[in-house]
C-alpha cells in the first residue's frame, strides 16, 4: 500500500512539474508568437520530458545521457527531412520545396524549451532534491519570461487580474511541488545526511520568494501603468480607471492606445470629460477625492438603469448629450462634461468590441463669456468656502500668486490670469525632475518651469486657493477637436489629463486648463497628429450598424441579481484594497497560514477539559517543532521509531514525551499525575531542543510551510 502511494505521489509530481514547464514556455510562446510555433514548442515539451525519463530509466551517466539527448532531435530532424523528400520526390512543387525551410524555422528556436526540459527531468529523476531547486530556477525563469509587461496595456493577458491569477496559480503549483518534494525525500528510508535535511527543510524559502517575485511583478507592473496613464490612472479589478487622488510624478509615459470612442453634437474648442473631482487637499497626500464632499455633486458610476441627478439650475449652460463607447476602461466609471444631469446605460450588441455603452446629459457651458462678467466673490457657505481654499500655507505660492493677479480688475480676472500665467511661463515636459527637497509642486513653480498636466493643475488651484479663491482639481480626458469623424471622437491614452475648476456662484464651477502647449526642449512627446483614421471607420460601422438595438437599459426586477451585484462590488473592493495592501496583507495572510498549519489543530485540545486531549496537544507541538526543521514522521514510522530517530540523530529527548502521550490515548487509567509528568517530558524535550536547535535553524522552522502540513499524529 505504501509502495503505491509512493507512485502516485511521485507521478504527480512528475506531471505537476511538466504542467509548470508548460506554462512557462507558453508565456514565452504569447511574448515571441510571431517567431514562434506553439505546436513545435509542445512537441519539443514532451520530447524533452520523454527524453529525460528515457536517459534516467537507463541509469546513464550525465554525459552519456547528454548525447543521447543531442542526438535524438537530430535524428527526428533528419527522420522528417527524409519524408520531405521523398513528398518531393513524388510530386515536386513550390510548397514541398519550402517545407525544409519551415520546419527549421520552427525546429532550432524549439531546441530551447526541449532542453530544459530533459535537463530538468533527468535531474528530477536522479535527484530526489533537484524539484525543490527547480522550483527557484522557475522563479528565475518567470520573471524573464513577465520583466516586459509593464505599460498601459499587458500584452500577455488582457487585464491585470487575468495577470494576477495566473501569477497566483503558478506560486500554489510550486507550493504543492515543494511539498510533494519534501514528501518523497522525507520518505526515504536512506538516512539523509544533515546538510541535506537542512536543504529540505528550508525549501520554503522559494514559496515566499515566488509570491514577493509575484508582486513585485504586479507592482512594477501597476507602476507603469500609472505612469504611461499620465500619472493619472491606474489599474482595476476590470481594465483602467482614474485614480480617486493625483501625485506629482518625476516622469511620466505616454500610450498611444484609444481607450474609448465619444460622440456628441455640436463644436468645441477643447472637450473635458470629468471622471472625478478632487477637492480635498493636503501638502503630504496632495489633491484628492474626499467621499461626502467631491462625490456628492453626482455619482461616479454609471448607473444599471436611467438615473437623473438633481441639478442645480446653474445659469448660462445648455443641455448637451454625449455617447460613451469604453474599449478598455473600467465598464462601471462614469464619465461626462460638466455638469451632468442624466445617465443612462446602453444595451450592448454581442460580439461586441465595446465593453460598455452609455449616453449621459450634462449642462454645459460653452464660452466664457457670462464667468467673464463676474467681478466680486461669489458667495459660498462657509464649511464649503474652508473646504475649497485649503492651500498648504507655502507664503511663496501666495506671493507668486500676488505678483500675477496685481493688475487683475476682478475675481475672473484673477483666475484668468494665473492660468495664461502658467500657459506662457511655463512649458511641457513629461520628465519634470526630481526636487532635491521633496517639493515638486515648488521645483516646477521655482526651478525647472517645466512639468505635465498635474503640475499645472496644482499650482493654480492652489494659487487661487491662496487668494481665498474656491478651486479644485478635475481628472478626465481631453478630446482633441481634430480627431472628429461624424460626431465620433477617438480618446486615447495619452489625453488623460488634470485641469481646475474655480467657484462662480450661480453659474457653477467653470473650467480652467492652464497646461502649455509648448514643449520643453528636448522632449521627446510626439503631438496628437489626427485619429487613426481605419480604426476609427470600422468602430464606427460597427455601432451604426447596431445603433438601432442600443436602447436604455432597465434595471433588473429581481432583487437577488441587484444584492449579488452589490456584493460582488464589495468583495472586489476588499480584493482591490488587500492587493494595493500587498506589504503589510501578504506576510498576514502568511502567517494566517501558518498559524492555521501549525497551531489552530492543537488549539482545541490544549484548552480541552479532558486532561488526555491536553497531552496530545502539547505532544501534537512538539511534533510541528520537529516537522518545521526538517525531523517529521516519515511514511510507515511509528511513533516510538520516529522519536527513537530524533534521539539518536539529534540527541533530543522526545521517548518519555511520547510514551505518555501514548498512555492518554490507549490506558484505561490516566490521572492527574500522569498529566503531570507528561508535561515533564514535554517541557524536557522543549528545553533540550532549544539547547541543540541553533536559534536561527528554529526561528526558519517556524515559518516553514512544509512543517505545518507534516503528518503528525
Amino acid at each position: 500500500m505504501h509502495g503505491k502511494s509512493e507512485s502516485v505521489r511521485k507521478l504527480s509530481l512528475l506531471l505537476l512539474r511538466n504542467l509548470i514547464l508548460f506554462f512557462l514556455l507558453l508565456n514565452a510562446f504569447l511574448q515571441l508568437r510571431d517567431q514562434l510555433d506553439l505546436i513545435f514548442l509542445s512537441a519539443a515539451l514532451v520530447l524533452g520530458i520523454f527524453a529525460g525519463l528515457l536517459t534516467e530509466r537507463a541509469r546513464l551517466r550525465f554525459l552519456p545521457a547528454l548525447a543521447l539527448a543531442v542526438v535524438l532531435p537530430i535524428a527526428f530532424r533528419a527522420l522528417f527531412f527524409l519524408v520531405f523528400r521523398l513528398q518531393r520526390a513524388i510530386a515536386s512543387a513550390p510548397a514541398t520545396d519550402f517545407l525544409f525551410f519551415y520546419f527549421d524555422k520552427d525546429f532550432f528556436p524549439a531546441l530551447a524549451g526541449y532542453a530544459v526540459a530533459w535537463l530538468f527531468n533527468f535531474l528530477a529523476m536522479r535527484y530526489q532534491r533537484f524539484p525543490i531547486i527547480e522550483a527557484g530556477i522557475n522563479s528565475v525563469l518567470l520573471v524573464a519570461v513577465f520583466w516586459s509587461q509593464a505599460g498601459y496595456r499587458l500584452t500577455l493577458y488582457p487585464h491585470p487580474l487575468a495577470y494576477a491569477l495566473v501569477l497566483s496559480v503558478f506560486v500554489i503549483a510550486e507550493f504543492f511541488v515543494l511539498l510533494l518534494a519534501g514528501a518523497t525525500t522525507a520518505g526515504s528510508e536512506t538516512r539523509a545526511p544533515l546538510r541535506g535535511r537542512t536543504i529540505l527543510s528550508f525549501a520554503w524559502i522559494v514559496v515566499p520568494l515566488l509570491l514577493i517575485f509575484l508582486f513585485f511583478l504586479l507592482g512594477k507592473y501597476s507602476e507603469g501603468a500609472v505612469k504611461a496613464g499620465g500619472g493619472l490612472m491606474r489599474p482595476t479589478l476590470f481594465r483602467f480607471d482614474f485614480a480617486p487622488y493625483v501625485r506629482l510624478e518625476s516622469e511620466i509615459r505616454t500610450s498611444n492606445d484609444t481607450v474609448m470612442l465619444f460622440r456628441t453634437e455640436g463644436k468645441a474648442d477643447r472637450f473635458l470629460l470629468r471622471r472625478f473631482v478632487l477637492g480635498s487637499y493636503d501638502s503630504q497626500r496632495g489633491f484628492f477625492m474626499e467621499p461626502g464632499h467631491d462625490s456628492s455633486e453626482s455619482s461616479t458610476v454609471v448607473p444599471d438603469s436611467p438615473e437623473t441627478f438633481p441639478d442645480p439650475g446653474y445659469r448660462d449652460r445648455e443641455r448637451v448629450s454625449q455617447e460613451y463607447y469604453f474599449l478598455t476602461l473600467d465598464p462601471s466609471s462614469l464619465i461626462a462634461l460638466n455638469y451632468p444631469v442624466r445617465a443612462a446605460p446602453l444595451s450592448n450588441w454581442k460580439s461586441s468590441s465595446f465593453l460598455r455603452v452609455y449616453r449621459v446629459d450634462s449642462k454645459m457651458m460653452r464660452s466664457s463669456a457670462a464667468p467673464e462678467k463676474v467681478v466680486t466673490q461669489p458667495s459660498l457657505p462657509p464649511g464649503a468656502l474652508s473646504y475649497y481654499t485649503r492651500w498648504g500655507d507655502d507664503p511663496l505660492i501666495r506671493n507668486l500668486a500676488e505678483q500675477i493677479t496685481a493688475d487683475a480688475g476682478g475675481y475672473y480676472a484673477k483666475a484668468a490670469a494665473i492660468e495664461e500665467y502658467l500657459r506662457t511661463h511655463y512649458l511641457y515636459s513629461l520628465k519634470p525632475g526630481i526636487a532635491t527637497d521633496g517639493n515638486q509642486l515648488r521645483h516646477f513653480l521655482f526651478e525647472s518651469k517645466k512639468g505635465y498636466c498635474s503640475y499645472f493643475a496644482f499650482a493654480m488651484a492652489l494659487m487661487c486657493r491662496s487668494l481665498g479663491i474656491p478651486a479644485r482639481v478635475s481628472v478626465g480626458f481631453f478630446v482633441d477637436p481634430r480627431s472628429e469623424i461624424l460626431n465620433f471622437y477617438e480618446v486615447k491614452a495619452f489625453q488623460a489629463h488634470a485641469w481646475v475648476e474655480v467657484w462662480f456662484g450661480n453659474i457653477g464651477w467653470v473650467e480652467f486648463d492652464p497646461t502649455s502647449d509648448q514643449l520643453a526642449p528636448g522632449e521627446q512627446f510626439t503631438p496628437y497628429r489626427g485619429p487613426d483614421k481605419d480604426r476609427m471607420a470600422k468602430l464606427i460601422a460597427e455601432i451604426l450598424k447596431n445603433q438601432s438595438g442600443m436602447t436604455e437599459e432597465r434595471a433588473p426586477r429581481e432583487p437577488v441579481a441587484g444584492s449579488a451585484r452589490h456584493l460582488g462590488e464589495a468583495f472586489a473592493r476588499i480584493a482591490l484594497f488587500v492587493a494595493r495592501l500587498w506589504y503589510l496583507t501578504l506576510p498576514t495572510l502568511y502567517a494566517l497560514f501558518l498559524l492555521a498549519g501549525k497551531v489552530l489543530p492543537s488549539i482545541p485540545e490544549l484548552v480541552s477539559m479532558n486532561r488526555r486531549r491536553r497531552v496530545k496537544g502539547a505532544y501534537r507541538l512538539c511534533l510541528v517543532s520537529l516537522a518545521g526543521v526538517g525531523l517529521p514522521r516519515r511514511p510507515g514510522e511509528s511513533l516510538l521509531e520516529h522519536a527513537r530517530r530524533v534521539e539518536r540523530d539529534e540527541g533530543v529527548p522526545l521517548s518519555i514525551a511520547t510514551d505518555q502521550m501514548m498512555k492518554a490515548s490507549f490506558a484505561a487509567a490516566f490521572g492527574k499525575a500522569d498529566e503531570l509528568a507528561a508535561r515533564a517530558a514535554s517541557r524536557e524535550f522543549r528545553a533540550a531542543f532549544r539547547a541543540r536547535t541553533p536559534f536561527a535553524r528554529r526561528l526558519l522552522g517556524l515559518v516553514n510551510p512544509i512543517g505545518s502540513l507534516a503528518r503528525m499524529i
